[in-house]
């Protein structure tokens, strides 16, 4: 019998997972808002969970995460922190036991830039007086763009052109006509790329009247230039090489922070010491026959190597050069020479600056120093016969000539140390010098030591591997014996046996105040070593030459307090090689000048704008100095020496400020005295205590630096100023 049984056969549809679109785009700005968010559609069959998730995109979020088909979620991007490029990731969607991907792409444009120099302008002139030069703004953007240029609250102020495509120069011109004596400030607006970018500008229009006349500070940016002498034949360590700054300050007592309508030039003259001059230097040595060979430029006597001369014999006036940096007119590299032109040495010669404007008209002229030096005693241990731990193997070279004698000697003592060694061969070929040595090098050509030692002094490119010059001299010397104490030069305390290289016996270069700082038994207190530590600190590699040098801070710790008492050590090392951290910044040189790590004496600046070394002197040659010379400008500007520190040397009248001036402090002489008391009322006589001390004594900070008459009583110069010296304390009448 047959039977038969029914079957059902029943097939589903596959399940599926749709999503959509199947991929997405974004698109936005660096640094702008977000793009707007975008939506992906999920379905399925059957209906069931689904998780959605986010790989590569740390940019990229969805919303939800989770969920029931059909649904929508929403994918947002952002653009924070994102530089400009193009950016790739993935969301992926898992449900109904499928996976479906949608790659994400995100284009971050580069942000619209508009940019404008300089972020400012100031004008000058006096009332009544013809305009100012004009100046120029550079306008730039990116991606290049149209623009347009305005002017509001000034209508002394014009632009050409107002509009246009960057990139673009705009002249700015300011009116003096019809303005009174005051200071007028307006703001330009540029627009362009979808960017604004202003520009304060102001203009200082000085009364005819009430302005006092222009005055000009000038100086010499190291206390002392020295360079190798008469001889350049054998090598060279230090060119001829001299730099001078000056800044010139308007009848208003501002600082003059513009070129236009001024010019300022050098020329020599005789110096009140010696009635020497020194105008030329071209026929005293024989450098501009061997500049070439030495790899320093072109051989035009009296020309130095930054392009600047010395006046020549018909004193003709040598143009400076303005500096927008540091506000100074500046003049680097004048080949100065302590050889006066009848003969004579003189290491302080001396030149006149003058400041004319655009008319040829005089309006002011300064007197400084020149300082420069030959006296690098390297003969001292170097020449024929002199020292015998310094005789080279092959025995002294005896050359008639005792300049070229010297340097022989030096040359062959170097080929002992090193022309058998595979980097001084490597370095001589590099050069262009003899593999045999430097001696035999000079048979055909002078050496200069720059070419493989590297220094800051001039910058110029030197051989890898070879020590820096200021590591090589002071880490060789370290352990020579001085032939005048018998010890070591490296265990010295003395500036005597750095005066054995540094000039010197003669020049005696540390000349400045500090150098001539007593002790209470009469000896110096403050030494070389007390600023620069020993020969083996100066060798560190770590040490940038001409560059990581002592702060003033370190010394000169701030305002006196209870906790700050000793107001200036005779050294800048509070342990060891490490320097003093002072107790606040009053006295401070700038930090990060001139570059990131560096904060340098030479560079900084303060009060008004005006330079350091302006107003305190050179570095070694601090006001007042043991030269003559040096202090005739501090002199013809303040009637007397040191710091220029009396508030008329600039402004026409004293300024009513209890603390405007210069680190901070009050005016000097009659004009505070009389004021004095209800600035004390006022606010108190703690305001006081930092310069005059918590016991109202007085402190080295309250030291006068002349003779003065104050309220009828005569002060000697150095005498300290404190309420005693003419009250009973800080409360007596």
């Amino acid at each position: 019998m047959t039977r038969t049984v029914p079957v059902s056969f029943v097939v589903n549809p596959a399940p599926t997972l749709t999503v959509s679109p199947a991929s997405l785009s974004f698109s936005a700005t660096a640094g702008s808002t977000s793009p707007a968010a975008q939506s992906l559609s999920i379905t399925g069959a059957p209906t069931g969970a689904f998780t959605a998730s986010v790989s590569g995109a740390p940019w990229l979020t969805v919303s939800p995460a989770t969920g029931t088909t059909p649904a929508t979620i929403t994918v947002s991007s952002s653009v924070t922190g994102l530089s400009a490029g193009t950016l790739s990731g993935t969301i992926t969607i898992t449900g109904n036991g499928l996976t479906r991907t949608v790659p994400v792409t995100f284009t971050v444009a580069s942000a619209a830039t508009l940019t404008v120099n300089p972020a400012s302008l100031s004008f000058s002139a006096t009332a009544g007086s013809s305009n100012p030069a004009s100046q120029s703004l550079s306008i730039s953007a990116s991606p290049n763009s149209t623009f347009a240029a305005s002017v509001s609250g000034a209508p002394w102020l014009t632009l050409l052109p107002a509009s246009g495509t960057t990139p673009a120069t705009l002249t700015v011109s300011s009116n003096v006509t019809g303005l009174a004596a005051g200071t007028f400030n307006g703001v330009i607006t540029i627009t362009g790329n979808g960017k604004t970018s202003t520009v304060a500008v102001t203009f200082n229009v000085a009364s005819p009247a009430a302005g006092g006349p222009f005055k000009l500070i000038g100086w010499n940016d190291l206390g002392m230039h020295c360079f190798d002498g008469k001889d350049y034949s054998v090598f060279g360590v230090l060119p001829p090489y001299n730099t001078i700054h000056a800044h010139l300050v308007d009848t208003s007592g501002s600082l003059v922070t513009t070129p236009s309508g001024y010019t300022i030039t050098y020329k020599a003259i005789a110096d009140p010491t010696t009635n020497s001059i020194n105008s030329t230097s071209a026929s005293k040595t024989n450098f501009w026959n061997y500049v070439s060979a030495l790899g320093l430029g072109s051989s035009v006597p009296d020309v130095g190597l930054k392009g600047y001369a010395m006046p020549g014999t018909a004193n003709t006036p040598q143009a400076m050069s303005f500096s927008t940096s540091d506000n100074t007119w500046t003049a680097a590299g004048i080949p100065m020479m302590p050889y006066s032109d009848n003969g004579t040495t003189n290491y302080f010669p001396m030149m006149r600056i003058t400041a004319s404007n655009s008319s040829g008209t005089v309006l002011a002229t300064t007197d400084i120093v020149l300082p420069t030096s030959d006296e690098m005693s390297c003969n001292t241990c170097h020449k024929s016969g002199s020292n015998t731990a310094a005789m080279p193997k092959a025995g002294w070279v005896n050359d008639p000539d005792p300049a070229r004698d010297t340097k022989l000697n030096i040359l062959r003592k170097h080929d002992d140390a090193f022309k058998g060694l595979a980097l001084f061969q490597t370095a001589a070929t590099q050069v262009g010098y003899n593999p045999a040595g430097l001696e035999a090098t000079v048979a055909s050509k002078p050496i200069f030591c720059y070419n493989c030692h590297f220094s800051n002094a001039l910058g110029i490119p030197a051989v890898a591997g070879v020590e820096t010059m200021t590591v090589a001299l002071h880490s060789r010397h370290a352990s020579v014996v001085d032939p005048a104490t018998g010890t070591t030069m490296d265990s010295s305390t003395t500036r005597a046996t750095c005066y054995s290289c540094h000039p010197g016996p003669k020049t005696q270069c540390l000349r400045g105040a500090m150098g001539n700082q007593l002790t209470s038994t009469g000896s110096l207190a403050i030494e070389c070593q007390s600023c620069h530590g020993n020969l083996t600190a100066l060798a560190n590699p770590a040490r940038s030459g001409w560059l990581t040098e002592p702060t003033c801070q370190a010394c000169h710790t701030g305002l006196a307090s209870a906790t700050n008492t000793t107001l200036a050590y005779t050294s800048v090392f509070s342990t060891g090689t490490t320097m003093r951290t002072p107790a606040d910044t009053t006295f401070a040189t700038n930090a990060n000048t001139p570059a990131a790590g560096l904060s340098m004496y030479r560079f900084s600046s303060g009060h008004g704008g005006m330079q350091c070394e302006a107003c305190h002197g050179s570095t070694h040659a601090e006001f007042p100095t043991s030269i003559a010379n040096d202090n005739v400008q501090s002199i013809a500007l303040q009637g007397h020496t040191g710091t220029l520190a009396e508030c008329t040397t600039c402004h026409t009248t004293v300024p009513s400020t209890t603390n405007g001036g210069p680190h901070g402090l009050h005016p000097i002489g009659t004009a505070w005295v009389n004021q004095h008391q209800n600035v004390a009322d006022s606010q108190g006589a703690t305001a006081c205590q930092g310069c005059h001390g918590i016991d109202y004594r007085g402190t080295i900070l309250s030291r006068i630096r002349t003779t003065r008459t104050l309220a009828g009583k005569s002060f000697a110069a150095g005498t300290i100023i404190g309420c005693y010296s003419c009250h009973n304390g800080p409360n007596g009448g």
